[in-house]
Parts: C-alpha cells; sequence; structure tokens
C-alpha cells in the first residue's frame, strides 16, 4: 500500500482497503483501474469496504469507460470537465492522467477552461463539452442553444454515451468527494497544477 495516502483535508470517512483484503469483484476492478492509472486508486480501496453494492458501483464506472462507441479519449475530456466543475481534485488529476495516457494533446489539457474558443478543440469536441457542462450544472436547464450545437454534431448514440459518461463522472465526484477519499502520493504532482472554473 506505498501508493496511499491515509489522511485526507477533512479525514476520510473510511478505511483504505488492502489488496490483501479485496473480493475477487474488487480485484478485477482494481486491475483495470491500474491500467489506467498505474496504481490502485484509493476510490477503489474506498468502495472495497462495501463487497457487494462498491462492487457493482465499480463494475458499472468500469463498462462505462470500456465500452461503448465514443473513443477514450473523449471519455476524458468529457470525464476531466464534469469532475472541473464539481470541483473534485481527486477525479480531476485522475482525468489528467487519464488523457495523457490516451495521448490527448498537451495543448488540450493546458487549455481545458477555454475550449470553447482554443484552437485545439473541434467544433464536435466543443459541442460535447458544452453539453457535458449544461448537464453538470443544470440538467433540467440545459439551453436551446447548447442542445443544437451538440445534436448537429453528434449521432443518437452519441448522445447517449456522453450523457451517461458525463452522468456518471458526476456520481463519482460525489462519492469520492463525500468520502473524502484521499488523493495518492503519485498524484500530487498532477493535482498540485489544478484550476477550477469557479476559481
Amino acid at each position: 500500500m506505498d501508493d496511499v495516502i491515509t489522511s485526507a483535508p477533512n479525514g476520510c470517512l473510511v478505511p483504505m482497503v488492502g489488496d490483501e483484503d479485496f473480493s475477487p469483484a474488487f480485484k478485477k476492478s482494481a486491475e483495470r483501474v491500474s491500467k489506467r492509472v498505474g496504481m490502485t486508486a484509493n476510490n477503489v480501496r474506498a468502495m472495497a469496504n462495501a463487497p457487494e453494492l462498491g462492487a457493482t458501483m465499480r463494475q458499472f464506472l468500469d463498462d462505462v469507460w470500456d465500452h461503448g462507441d465514443l473513443p477514450k479519449p473523449t471519455k476524458a475530456l468529457i470525464r476531466h470537465r464534469v469532475s472541473n466543475i464539481n470541483a473534485c481534485l481527486y477525479c480531476s488529476a485522475h482525468q489528467v492522467k487519464v488523457l495523457m495516457s490516451q495521448g490527448v494533446a498537451q495543448e488540450k489539457i493546458d487549455n481545458m477552461h477555454d475550449y470553447m474558443t482554443h484552437p485545439a478543440f473541434s467544433e464536435k469536441e466543443r459541442a460535447i463539452l458544452a453539453y457535458a457542462d449544461a448537464l453538470t450544472i443544470d440538467a433540467g436547464a440545459i439551453q436551446p442553444d447548447v442542445i443544437a450545437n451538440f445534436t448537429t454534431h453528434t449521432s443518437n448514440q452519441e448522445r447517449v454515451e456522453v450523457t451517461i459518461v458525463a452522468a456518471a463522472m458526476g456520481l463519482l465526484n460525489r462519492l469520492n468527494d463525500g468520502l473524502r477519499v484521499p488523493l495518492e502520493e503519485p498524484m500530487l504532482d498532477i493535482a498540485s497544477n489544478i484550476t477550477f472554473d469557479k476559481d
């Protein structure tokens, strides 16, 4: 458990479960997450405190990442935007690492706050990210121009997948922040460079 931090600013609400105590379902999930971030993530360790429901939740999150036709770099962009809007430092740091692992240009990572105007982003990416922003802020009050642009640039399947990816990330943000899941030691350098739109 060398890469686990056992304290957080407000104190984690649950202990970080060690690899040796994972159920078979959690071992599988931990391996899937480790492939993305290079370690057993603390959110996996936290959810392992609820062997059945936690494993179900991890399976859902893993499936949202692995299944569907939406490209993984696009999923990572969505997940980072949602995490940023929700000011979830844990998830934002992890999504930056995932963006890098997916080969997303550093120019995009560095200019996520300016995705609507920065030339690194395509019109389709702008439409998807604007929709993800609006969905995260108030799903019932998405402006008609955001919807029109989103539907112009996406297929029916993409609209559903974008919505699922964004909504699932919002859920994970709340789980991690609600439980006060601490960042892992290797993520601290990434986290130190994160800024939020709310700042």
